[in-house]
């Protein structure tokens, strides 16, 4: 019953509210219809700046995604990669290469402009003390055999009446003198033995001696020039000399067999140093 009532209540609005609340819905419709199309058109033309804007915002990342491609393409950076091929160790012991253009480039070149010069200094100069060296040695070689030329034109041939030039005697002296000693000619065998010994000391040991010297003469000449064992053996064949020559004493076959065989020990081999000792022979013991 009350809501029935209640319903009947608002049914009987009165007539003005009525018409004013239907005047208030017209005019309010009149406004929105008014005001609707603008706000249309300002919301479309939001949209469409922001529409705008994306699409600009995607063109520009995706160029400057584009350019960071380009810039890291090793191909269109201006650089690019090169294999060589080295010994084991070379990249450790070699240092690495300057930048271009700085001031140790400059410095690596002059080192390396010193280190080629300098090896072909060094080999230039091996080069001309090769060829110093030879040249020396070849003039020293000429001079002494231009020495020996000399001294032997200018030594003499002969001392007192011996022949003592090299020509003029057997290549085995000693050879010879034994062969002598045993078809009984002891003196024509020391004649050899002594002439060979003069000789020697003439012409290989370029002992300076007179034409007129005399056997104690040549003894002191060779003194300082001879080994001692050399020595020895010239002061036995001048003493034996004189014996058989001077004092017409024989001499025994083992004194001969000693002093042919021993010519060729003292004299024929390479001459020592002087003063160098030596082994005996049969003639010293």
């Amino acid at each position: 019953m009350h809501s029935a009532h209640a319903d009947r209540g608002r049914r009987a609005l009165p007539l003005g509210t009525a018409l004013w609340l239907a005047t208030s819905t017209a005019v309010a419709a009149v406004i929105e219809l008014e005001i609707q199309p603008g706000q249309k058109a300002q919301a479309l033309a939001a949209s469409a700046t922001a529409s705008a804007t994306a699409t600009a915002s995607a063109r520009t990342t995706a160029i400057e995604t584009a350019a960071t491609a380009l810039q890291a393409d090793a191909r269109l950076s201006g650089k690019h990669m090169t294999h060589e091929l080295h010994w084991n160790g070379d990249k450790a012991a070699s240092p690495a290469p300057p930048k271009p253009g700085s001031w140790t480039e400059w410095i690596a070149d002059f080192v390396r402009f010193l280190n080629d010069t300098s090896r072909i200094l060094l080999y230039g100069l091996i080069a001309t003390l090769v060829a110093v060296l030879a040249v020396n040695a070849r003039h020293f070689v000429q001079l002494r055999s231009w020495r020996r030329r000399i001294a032997a034109a200018a030594a003499v041939s002969h001392v007192r009446d011996l022949d003592v030039r090299p020509d003029s005697l057997p290549d085995d002296i000693g050879a010879a003198a034994w062969a002598l000693w045993n078809a009984s000619q002891a003196p024509a065998a020391l004649s050899l033995l002594y002439r060979g010994a003069l000789s020697r000391l003439i012409h290989r040991h370029e002992v300076a001696i007179p034409a007129s010297s005399t056997e104690g003469e040549c003894l002191d000449l060779a003194r300082g020039r001879l080994d001692a064992g050399a020595q020895r053996y010239l002061t036995q064949l001048v003493r034996a000399w004189e014996a058989n020559i001077y004092g017409s004493r024989a001499l025994s076959d083992a004194m001969g067999e000693a002093l042919c065989t021993g010519f060729t020990t003292r004299f024929d081999v390479a001459p020592a140093a002087p003063g160098t000792p030596a082994a005996p022979t049969r003639a010293e013991t």
